[in-house]
């Protein structure tokens, strides 16, 4: 498990590209970065945004979505993962667009969440049930 920064940057000068970077260390953010967030386990952390993000994923390798700063930003910061933002663009801190997306994806996530639950509730309803029923 490693720790360390997740940050949105624009991806060369193509618009509407982001590429997610991480970084162990992070004084202060890049240029043209909307958020920066320390998470205790970086590789979970990118597997849960690129759930959120993957039907707009251009390039794997480059971790390269095409996807506006907004919807880059609230996947980021939704992550159901413990996390601290460390940076958030003084632009987007005062978009109802962000917030908005942003709850709506932690609306989304509760909602599987909830969905698990009550798949696991309903397994152990039938584990006991068929432990009560005579052979």
């Amino acid at each position: 498990m490693r720790a360390g920064y997740l940050y949105i940057a624009p991806c060369g000068s193509t618009p509407r590209v982001i590429c997610l970077e991480e970084a162990d260390i992070m004084a202060e953010a890049p240029e043209g970065v909307a958020i920066v967030a320390y998470f205790w386990d970086l590789d979970a952390a990118m597997m849960h945004f690129h759930a959120d993000l993957r039907r707009h994923l251009l390039d794997a390798n480059r971790r390269a979505y095409r996807a506006d700063m907004v919807e880059a930003a609230a996947a980021l910061d939704a992550i159901e993962l413990q996390h601290q933002r460390t940076y958030l663009a003084p632009a987007l801190a005062a978009s109802p667009a962000w917030r908005a997306a942003t709850a709506r994806l932690h609306h989304k996530h509760r909602r599987w969440q909830r969905l698990f639950d009550w798949l696991g509730i309903v397994g152990l309803l039938l584990l006991v049930l068929t432990s009560l029923l005579p052979l």
